[in-house]
């Protein structure tokens, strides 16, 4: 068997020279690829619901022939407006742009703002969504319930119009499940 073994090694070698790469001559086999990362959910750790609302308007930019350039996390701000100590959540598409198309979430009546607010453990409402000129939430000293302060278009408002002006200041509190409109004025400007 040790001869049969040496003689075809003889062989190879012969066979070599002839023009036939040796095994130590040949060439390398080609690396294997890096394994690819593992795809990284970017809407891993959002709740469903405002994770599904990102998508929305990710899917709304691409109808519009534009590319999302944003990251879902960054795009939502936890607030407080509702009374049991569970966050609460808001889109301001300010801080989202659509590349390459037309942004489809800002009109006259400015940019889209959705809220939602925690109904118990896991679960969430979107309690509001729509443009808006400015919008912002306070809470109150002495342990008043929080505000959302929402600077809408006239279209929006629904007491008269005193003076053709064109945008009011309606200011909403989450009460008995629902945020409800407490206050309206109507400004210049």
């Amino acid at each position: 068997m040790k001869r049969a073994f040496v003689g075809l090694f003889c062989v190879a070698i012969a066979v070599g020279a002839s023009g036939i790469t040796r095994a130590a001559e040949a060439p390398a086999p080609p690396a294997a690829a890096p394994a690819a990362a593992p795809a990284v959910n970017p809407y891993a750790g959002l709740p469903k619901v405002v994770a599904k609302a990102v998508k929305e308007l990710e899917a709304a930019c691409r109808a519009e022939g534009g590319t999302p350039s944003w990251n879902p996390k960054t795009v939502f701000e936890v607030v407080n407006v509702s009374p049991d100590g569970r966050p609460d959540y808001l889109i301001d598409t300010h801080a989202m742009e659509c590349e390459g198309g037309i942004t489809p979430w800002i009109g006259s009546d400015g940019f889209r703002h959705v809220l939602f607010i925690s109904t118990g453990p896991g679960r969430l409402t979107r309690a509001f969504d729509r443009g808006a000129r400015g919008f912002d939430i306070i809470a109150p000293k002495g342990g008043a319930r929080p505000q959302v302060i929402v600077f809408s278009h006239s279209a929006y408002c629904t007491r008269p119009n005193p003076e053709r002006f064109m945008r009011c200041t309606q200011i909403f509190e989450w009460r008995r499940g629902k945020l409800r409109k407490v206050s309206e004025e109507w400004f210049e400007g």
